[in-house]
């Protein structure tokens, strides 16, 4: 099994402001017509119902193998004030019809996934890292709901999961410190639970590539930039419980 990995695709209003985060999707399709893909949040720039409809369309290709998670710019507009009706909008013109199997606006659990490929199966977990606050500067920054967090502790413990290869994935940045716009405010308690249980952990949010090894006791942690315009994706493969990553090219 094969996954691909981007971010931050901000679709807007205007066609001609979509014309390189299209074109990235369409050279995906083309490419990659097997894999997977997983979109780490931010899909849209403003979380309005356009911006929506603009990005439901480039997307439906992919409908069945996709995976997504909101980001800030989902929920919230310009990225700084949450909206409800913003995040209701994600589940139900992107989460929904897209087949992701699972709604995210509120205190909802993780979203789930398993995909499978003769005896092997790759658990996809997926997660709403956005601050639900209306004060604007905070709103940028990341919060992993404690609901989530003991749905995730309940998953990754479970033993009958344990044969899975599992990827984690949400919008905001785990590493960043003292940075009160951006940081994940709460990564402090992630990490404990995914320590020597999670085999790749993926996000985007600070428009920044960058892949760690062994980080934190987990595999491979993955970083996506803001991926349109740019002539490379990432690739996770998994074939008999070894996993690779590798850049691969969307030119």
């Amino acid at each position: 099994m094969k996954f691909i990995h981007i971010s931050d695709l901000h679709f807007h209003r205007s066609k001609k402001d979509n014309k390189n985060a299209v074109k990235l999707l369409k050279r995906i399709e083309q490419r990659y017509p097997a894999h997977y893909l997983i979109v780490t949040g931010d899909i849209t720039d403003d979380g309005d119902a356009e911006q929506y409809g603009r990005a439901a369309e480039a997307l439906s290709a992919f409908s069945g193998r996709m995976f997504i998670c909101p980001g800030n710019h989902d929920f919230g507009a310009v990225g700084f004030i949450y909206d409800r009706n913003r995040g209701e909008l994600f589940d139900e013109r992107l989460a929904k019809p897209l087949g992701q199997g699972g709604t995210f606006a509120g205190s909802n659990t993780p979203v789930v996934n398993v995909v499978k490929a003769g005896d092997e199966s790759v658990m996809l977990i997926a997660l709403d890292s956005n601050l639900e606050t209306e004060v604007p500067f905070d709103f940028a920054c990341g919060e992993i709901s404690d609901r989530q967090l003991r749905g995730l502790e309940a998953i990754l413990g479970n033993p009958d999961n344990a044969a899975m290869v599992k990827l984690l994935f949400f919008h905001h940045h785990p590493f960043m410190r003292n940075d009160p716009f951006m940081e994940l405010k709460n990564a402090r308690k992630l990490w404990p639970i995914v320590y020597g249980r999670l085999d790749v952990m993926l996000f985007g949010h600070r428009h920044v590539s960058q892949m760690w090894e062994n980080k934190g006791g987990v595999r491979f942690v993955l970083a996506a930039d803001n991926s349109p315009g740019k002539d490379y994706a990432r690739e996770i493969a998994v074939s008999q419980k070894t996993i690779t990553v590798q850049d691969a090219s969307i030119v």
